[in-house]
């Protein structure tokens, strides 16, 4: 009788596998397209980027031409008191200089005589210079410098972004393969204990084995009941998880469908380890603080550029039109001109901005120091965790396999009458929590993976 219990007992392990043929393996590599190609936060990554180039196209407008004109009449008394009309085009330009060039006519009874132009009004061309403040830098110039470096921002920002969005939907898919082979063992150590419980039943019956052995069975079994449950619900929870990252063109949400995640495997760092050397030199994030030292370094510039005094000059050369044509009968003789000059005397606002602007600079300088210091630090700690995983998983792996040698000796005694239940269970029990804990460091080993790459920005 004891024989036929020890065959019942190698038959256990195959029925889980029938149970899932109805199942797909959904692979990370497809997980991942899926996520990369269609999860909102990748639109997001697209959007804030495509606003860098919308605030940079912005401030470019600041130095488009414009047409510029205006009709200004006053009638009373069956009398025309003036009429004054103007327009031209203006354009401004890098530095502290615009070309304008127009016409204007005014006419009138009461029309104040500096005003008053010939019948066929008068054609104007000239420049408008700042010769102090705003020559080198002015206030749109600034505005253009800083959108082109932000534009530059929003564009790395994309790639934190969707690095952000791999990491995360990766550690996701860990959890979810771990969760998932935690149940395969649970669910197999479930009708393990179910098995044994039954062919104890049978053997007692027969006066093989104590009916203290089936309270000791009932007990296992229902100590792996309660395993299997906390299982289930672990890889419920999981799959929500998994299924948060799982989209359509971003708009609709996806499900799992008969699907389970692919065998645990080792990753490699041989990539990343690669160009390690050169992190530091192009990481994103040390990338965004030295465009950040460079937005300042313009303010600073502007901020400067105003302890200079506001000197305008305007020069125009005038001509009145013979017969339409606004160069016919031209002289250099006729023309208009100014200047003005303006300068605040003390300069307090101005040499205010100027310490806070360089203080801001001293400031941001010091943030992409530490930045370069904790990114460092950072990638070495990571690094560090993720070879101790590598030898701890291989340290595991064989603590594993000598736990299921001792289970399986410990069924060969029992099969000659040598072992008891009792100790049954305690070697499955041992051999039972190295297999999950094997599952789980090759699931820390996974994540710490991810985190690594997303660390190095490995996917920019």
């Amino acid at each position: 009788m004891k024989h036929v219990f020890f065959l019942l007992w190698i038959g256990i392990g195959c029925s889980w596998s029938l149970a899932q043929k109805d199942l797909q393996e959904f692979s990370y590599e497809n997980f991942m397209k899926q996520v990369m190609e269609h999860h909102p936060y990748a639109y997001r990554a697209e959007i804030v980027q495509q606003m860098g180039t919308s605030n940079l196209l912005t401030s470019r407008g600041a130095f488009d031409p414009r047409v510029f004109g205006n009709i200004d009449q006053k009638y009373f008394d069956d009398k025309q008191y003036y009429s004054r009309t103007y327009g031209g085009l203006k354009i401004p330009t890098w530095y502290g200089v615009s070309v304008e060039a127009g016409y204007s006519q005014n006419e009138g009874v009461f029309l104040n005589p500096e005003n008053r132009t010939p019948d066929a009004g008068l054609w104007y061309a000239g420049l408008r210079v700042e010769l102090g403040n705003g020559l080198i830098i002015n206030q749109r110039r600034a505005t253009f410098e800083q959108a082109k470096l932000q534009a530059e921002i929003t564009g790395i920002e994309r790639t934190i972004l969707l690095n952000e969005l791999q990491r995360d939907a990766s550690v996701s898919y860990w959890k979810w393969q771990q969760a998932y082979f935690e149940l395969r063992v649970y669910e197999q150590a479930f009708e393990n204990a179910q098995f044994r419980l039954d062919a104890v039943k049978q053997a007692a019956l027969f006066g093989d084995r104590p009916y203290i052995d089936t309270l000791e069975a009932s007990m296992n079994l229902r100590n792996r009941s309660i395993s299997l449950l906390q299982a289930r619900n672990t890889l419920l929870n999981a799959e929500l998880k998994v299924e948060f990252y799982l989209w359509s063109n971003g708009f609709i949400p996806l499900e799992l469908e008969n699907a389970f995640p692919e065998e645990q495997r080792e990753s490699t760092s041989s990539v990343l380890l690669s160009h390690l050397d050169s992190v530091l030199i192009h990481h994103p994030f040390l990338q965004i603080e030295a465009l950040n030292v460079a937005q300042q370094k313009v303010d600073l510039q502007w901020k400067r550029e105003q302890l200079k005094p506001k000197i305008t000059l305007a020069y125009n050369l005038i001509n009145e039109p013979i017969s339409g044509n606004p160069l016919s009968n031209y002289s250099p003789a006729n023309y208009t001109w100014g200047a003005s000059l303006s300068y605040p005397i003390l300069t307090r606002k101005e040499r205010g901005g100027v310490q806070m602007s360089r203080l801001k600079l001293q400031d941001q300088e010091l943030k992409l120091k530490t930045t370069m210091a904790d990114l460092r630090y950072t990638i070495g700690a990571t690094l560090n965790a993720y070879t101790t995983l590598i030898d701890q998983l291989e340290e595991t792996r064989k603590f594993t396999e000598l736990n299921q040698a001792m289970y399986d000796a410990e069924i060969t005694l029992f099969s000659l009458g040598e072992s008891s239940i009792f100790m049954i269970n305690s070697r499955e029990s041992e051999w039972l929590k190295a297999q999950i804990q094997l599952i789980r460091v090759h699931a820390e080993q996974q994540t710490m993976f991810s985190e690594l790459q997303y660390q190095m920005m490995a996917h920019s």
